[in-house]
């Protein structure tokens, strides 16, 4: 089925010069968690109210908690298993250059669900906005050829869990807060 589905999707590549275009920019290891760190950096601004701004500071402290725990659960699971990349075994419509690592989990689903999620606990326009953003980056990765679509609900699940997890905790609250406390005496909040 995970192949179907990957084959259905990746099948419309090369057919549509402009999805191509902003499938190839989307799926970019730079551009999409650039544009998602850029929302991170201006949530951390805003806020109509003193505590609209601190809950934003939070989800962008809880979401890059996320992130850190997220890729180091990642690493693991790479050491105990690797899936090789959909181009390895099977014909593809490759859009982008070859990956060596693991294709399972995906790197770039983590990445994005787990700033996403976090952020969605404190802001949802914020975090939907996020959420729809994780899951394009998601699709147009299977789009140009690098993963299988259970790459990506694995990233995900893996993502969305540890920022569940980072944004429900008691542990972290204390830490949270005096992450932020710092950022305000250097002039950062």
């Amino acid at each position: 089925m995970d192949l179907l589905i990957f084959q259905l999707i990746n099948g419309l590549a090369g057919r549509v010069p402009f999805l191509d275009g902003l499938m190839r920019l989307v799926t970019s290891e730079y551009f999409s968690p650039t544009a998602m760190s850029l929302l991170l950096l201006a949530l951390w601004f805003t806020g109509k109210t003193q505590e609209e701004r601190r809950r934003n500071q939070r989800a962008v402290v809880r979401a890059s908690m996320a992130l850190l725990l997220g890729n180091v659960l990642l690493k693991l699971c790479n050491l105990v298993y690797f899936r090789p990349r959909p181009f390895a075994h099977h014909e593809v419509n490759l859009l982008f250059y070859r990956p060596w690592d693991s294709s399972l989990p995906s790197n770039p689903a983590v990445v994005g669900f787990s700033f996403a999620v976090a952020v969605f606990f404190h802001n949802r326009r914020a975090g939907l906005l996020l959420l729809g953003f994780a899951t394009l980056f998601g699709f147009s990765r299977i789009w140009c050829g690098v993963h299988y679509p259970l790459d990506i609900i694995t990233g995900a699940i893996l993502g969305a869990l540890v920022a569940y997890f980072v944004s429900k905790a008691r542990f972290f609250y204390k830490l949270v807060d005096f992450i932020i406390e710092l950022g305000r005496r250097i002039y950062l909040a």
